[in-house]
């Protein structure tokens, strides 16, 4: 399905692909993803995301093994993640692209509360990405699921910054469906449904 001309089209037609089959991603097309990355929405444009392109395939089968110890360590604690459970699969990163998705704290904003826009800056990305990736043909997914400071030595990223996950995006070799709630489920107007506190 050609989805390019249409926004509303690559929103509702994006999948978390974790299948891929083997297949070259021209250079171009990786830093046409990146662009979308660097056009994300900023706080005060203050740009705090950073990305990592995992070129090597040692680097990549570091990955690898850290997502497989990533998925058992979580298993010890919920059955979800047991090979045999429904988010048992270890996502494949060594036969895609992968954009590994970091954030600097010290180019944050303060206010008056605890602020995370730094993070929130660089979950822009990621979508920015996702739909740039869908908007080009390949399927994508973003891999959250990680032992954070392993995959900071791997990565030799320092220790203050947020290290999000990856975004892996390639030639998908399968194809997800997904039902959606309604909106009658989601969107309340003007307050949440019941009764205000007086």
């Amino acid at each position: 399905m050609d989805v390019r001309g249409s926004i509303g089209a690559l929103i509702r037609t994006r999948r978390a692909v974790r299948a891929f089959k083997p297949g070259m991603v021209p250079d171009a097309d990786v830093n046409e993803v990146l662009e979308a990355a660097r056009w994300a929405p900023s706080p005060a444009n203050r740009q705090p995301a950073r990305f990592i392109w995992v070129k090597s395939s040692s680097v990549k089968r570091e990955l690898q093994e850290l997502a497989r110890e990533s998925k058992e360590l979580s298993a010890y604690w919920d059955p979800i993640f047991r090979p045999d459970g429904p988010s048992g699969r270890v996502n494949d990163l060594e036969t895609p692209e992968v954009i590994a998705v970091l954030a600097d704290p010290a180019k944050s904003l303060t206010n008056v509360h605890a602020d995370n826009g730094f993070e929130w800056a660089a979950a822009m990305a990621i979508y920015a990405m996702w739909l740039r990736a869908h908007s080009l043909g390949y399927g994508g997914v973003f891999v959250q699921h990680w032992i954070t400071e392993k995959a900071k030595k791997i990565l030799n990223v320092p220790l203050s910054w947020t290290f999000l996950g990856t975004f892996t995006f390639g030639h998908a070799a399968e194809a997800p469906t997904i039902d959606r709630l309604p909106l009658d489920q989601l969107v309340s107007v003007d307050r949440y449904p019941g009764r205000p506190r007086t």
